[in-house]
């Protein structure tokens, strides 16, 4: 149960099918006793990998833990694996239909061709139908035979094709490709299918009906009955094609219909209800009579203003302050030499021209690479001597030591993971050995573990004395998101192909969310998901005392509710658009009086009556996503697939629209904010170059065996960047209180100006050396090199607290 899919072939998706074969049975009894626990989908995950965790060691929990956590896992691994069947048939279905197009394509341009040179031949037969030479009592089947020395049958068939419908001859290759891909539809796309339940919604309720009575009959062991064949579901275009000579339906063909329909139709037409990617929204929302019994405590319990509030109060006052914004703006851009800002080529077409900040170098500050060098593994030492963040790597099963034993080869361990040499690797060039490590890592290196190690180091990193001073904003936190792409080396489910990227390989994609230098928290996702579906998930699931007030990203990640949602939960979305006055001209429209004076006006009005209408379903996705119950991307995926004119995203997008407006406009009349922007994403393109060269150590390739390990060899190597970014933090502060106390002004301006993000000083190659060979070196003596630097006297020293 616990081998998965790596990938989509056969193989490995065979393992899915047969652990839902093996589980399937039992089924309706766990999600029965899971629904009387009421936990939420969060609350599960959790509690299932606890199955990952202890393994076999399960059996020292209590009896009751026990039960609870093989019921956790049972549910969560019978929702993988239908969310995983899905993904492969739908993958496979996507496979062989753009596989049988091209075939179809290149049969097609072989007919083109064959049929243009034999036109003239063509020719040849048509003057037999106005040859006087030939008796007119000659029979056809003489005449056809002359024919047939022109051209055989075949070629006078694509001539026919040629000279008249070509697009028929393309679909009927298409087709007849299918006809040969029968081992895959009756094999694996049969099996997958088989196990899984299909609902139709309003306008898909007759393709639903089909698809459930083939499904009984496949599942039965048997063919296509009539039963499962409706002949008013194929378009008029495509009936032809699924006939055979006799007038009957092609059940096998048929059958591929079928398959077909299904993967353009998981948009919301059609849904899986067992599958949590592919079910109704509905499903994943606070249930409907526990909204309508207890809205308003759900709703007070999430402790957001906007989410309380009336919203026929909220949006008529929010719209209201658009429209002052608009004149303030209008007025702005008049009494301002505009030339600066908007520029007005012959085509009259508006171009905007918003200076910022530009790319300043915030890497490897001189500072640091005036002090003596240290490895990685003392930096580590050091950054746990202060903080203690070893301690939060506690054994799987609980169990304590006083000793801290185990603190060497967990050094080791995350110095290999994070430099992508893993253990076998780091054992090779150590004093470690693998037996030793392998043990270490399977009882301590958890996902939970790792993250509560990064947020003790980065929490001891907002008490050092220069902290403060990396606010962009000195009353808003201000936060980045940025995705960063890494090849893999073995292929698992989430790795995607990426030409741009990867080449020929494949690889993922990990987000990181960096407030004040540091990488507050992460997650990896496939290349071929969007950013913008996982930014709200990274700022709610962010356990550090580091709050952020505003979140920037580039383009990748805005999208349609990003506005609305971040905004609903109380922090300020501020995206940098690539193309940013293109956006301004989508969203307003530029106009000048008879006094040439500027004007801003929306090019759409904000439909306020939408998102009064819909708010009450916005809230309920609000308190569902303050529960837990859902996550931002299986929302946003959702919505993406509902058509433009429906009705709940007409009202989000709306909300959206109308708080767009709002930033874009400040956007355009505030320098700071521009500059505060650029500023908050250049500071995670820096962390992202110090991400790199931790993992440039080793061919920068993740090689773990499964998308948990990468996880985990990522979180690896946030924790190593996080303790580098303490470690020079602490450097900084160390020359902030000499300056400070030196009375040397400049320097301390110098110092409260510098990055944290440096790696000259700090060695990641080489021998490794992790048992202890004496005293930690002292941070005076390595910042001893550095110009102007004298250590604070001891008396005055500031204690280094956990």
């Amino acid at each position: 149960m616990r081998g998965s899919a790596r990938n989509f072939t056969g193989t490995e998706l065979q393992k899915e099918l047969a652990v839902y074969h093996h589980i399937q049975p039992l089924m309706a009894e766990v999600t029965a006793v899971l629904d009387s626990l009421s936990l939420s989908q969060k609350n599960q995950q959790h509690y299932a990998e606890r199955i990952h965790y202890y393994g076999a060691k399960i059996k020292r929990q209590s009896p009751e833990n026990q039960c609870l956590y093989l019921l956790c896992y049972l549910q969560f691994r019978y929702q993988e694996g239908l969310e995983r069947m899905a993904e492969g048939f739908i993958h496979h279905v996507r496979q062989v239909k753009q596989r049988a197009h091209q075939l179809a394509q290149d049969r097609v341009y072989r007919d083109w061709q064959k049929a243009a040179t034999n036109v003239s031949k063509a020719a040849e037969i048509l003057r037999l139908f106005v040859d006087d030479r030939i008796d007119p009592n000659t029979s056809f089947h003489s005449v056809q035979k002359q024919a047939f020395q022109v051209l055989n049958a075949s070629e006078l068939s694509s001539v026919c094709r040629y000279l008249g419908n070509q697009k028929q001859s393309a679909d009927e290759a298409f087709w007849q490709h299918l006809d040969t891909e029968s081992t895959l539809r009756t094999g694996l796309l049969r099996s997958l299918f088989c196990c899984l339940r299909i609902d139709g919604t309003d306008k898909t309720q007759r393709l639903a009906a089909v698809l459930s009575q083939a499904r009984q009959e496949l599942a039965a062991g048997n063919m296509l009955g009539d039963v499962s064949i409706d002949r008013r579901l194929p378009p008029k275009a495509t009936r032809p094609l699924l006939l055979k000579s006799d007038g009957g339906i092609d059940k096998a063909r048929y059958e591929w219909f079928l398959y077909l329909q299904i993967p353009s139709r998981l948009n919301g037409q059609l849904v899986l209800p067992e599958v949590i990617r592919y079910r109704a929204l509905d499903d994943d929302l606070v249930k409907p009579q526990t909204w309508k019994n207890q809205k308003q405590a759900l709703v007070e319990g999430t402790k957001q203003p906007k989410i309380t509030e009336d919203p026929k109060q909220l949006i008529p006052r929010m719209t209201d302050q658009l429209a002052t914004r608009l004149h303030e703006v209008s007025d702005y851009l008049e009494r301002l030499d505009n030339r600066d800002i908007i520029l007005r080529p012959k085509g009259g077409k508006h171009l905007w021209r918003l200076p910022a900040a530009g790319k300043k170098h915030l890497v490897n500050n001189p500072f640091f690479q005036q002090m003596r060098a240290i490895g990685v593994a003392d930096v580590l030492r050091v950054v746990d001597q202060d903080t203690g963040f070893i301690d939060d790597f506690e054994h799987v099963l609980g169990m304590t030591s006083k000793s801290r034993q185990y603190e060497v080869d967990l050094l080791a361990i995350l110095i290999a993971n994070a430099t992508n040499q893993g253990i076998y690797g780091i054992a090779q060039i150590s004093d470690r050995t693998y037996d030793q490590l392998s043990t270490i890592q399977a009882n301590y290196l958890r996902l939970e573990t790792l993250n509560a190690a990064n947020d003790r180091i980065n929490n001891a990193t907002t008490r050092l004395s220069i902290f403060n001073h990396y606010n962009i904003q000195d009353d808003n936190l201000h936060a980045s998101a940025d995705g960063q792409k890494f090849e893999a080396k073995r292929e698992t489910f989430r790795t995607r192909y990426s030409s741009k990227y990867f080449g020929t390989s494949k690889g993922v994609s990990a987000i990181s969310l960096n407030a004040n230098h540091m990488a507050i928290n992460a997650r990896v996702i496939g290349a071929n998901e969007h950013e913008s579906h996982y930014i709200f998930d990274l700022l709610m699931n962010n356990s550090t005392e580091i709050i952020p007030d505003t979140l920037s990203t580039d383009t990748h990640g805005v999208n349609h509710v990003n506005f609305a949602l971040l905004d609903l939960f109380g922090y300020r979305f501020a995206p940098r658009y690539a193309q940013v006055g293109r956006v301004i001209n989508e969203m307003f429209d530029i106009s000048e009086d008879e006094d040439q004076r500027v004007k801003l006006a929306l090019r759409k009005p904000i439909n306020m009556q939408s998102i009064m209408e819909y708010w009450d379903t916005i809230q309920r996705i609000a308190v569902s996503l303050a529960q837990r119950q859902t996550t931002q991307a299986t929302l946003v995926r959702k919505l993406s697939g509902y058509k433009q004119n429906h009705p709940l995203l007409k009202a989000l997008t709306e909300y959206n629209r109308l708080l767009k407006a709002q930033y874009l406009l400040d956007y355009i009349d505030d320098a700071s904010l521009r500059n505060h922007v650029q500023r908050a994403l250049n500071r995670g393109e820096a962390y992202h170059q110090l991400r790199r060269a931790i993992s440039n150590v080793n061919s920068d390739r993740f090689r773990g065996n499964s998308d948990e390990e990468i996880q985990i060899w990522n979180e690896s190597a946030r924790l190593v960047a996080n303790a580098i970014i303490y470690f020079n933090s602490k450097v900084l502060s160390n020359l902030l209180d000499s300056f400070e106390e030196q009375g040397s002004e400049k320097y301390m301006e110098t110092v409260k100006g510098a990055s944290p993000v440096a790696w000259e000083n700090i060695n990641f190659r080489g021998t490794y050396t992790f048992a202890p060979t004496g005293e930690l070196p002292k941070l005076d003596e390595l910042m001893a090199p550095i110009e102007g630097y004298r250590p604070k006297s001891e008396s005055q020293c500031l204690p280094t607290g956990q």
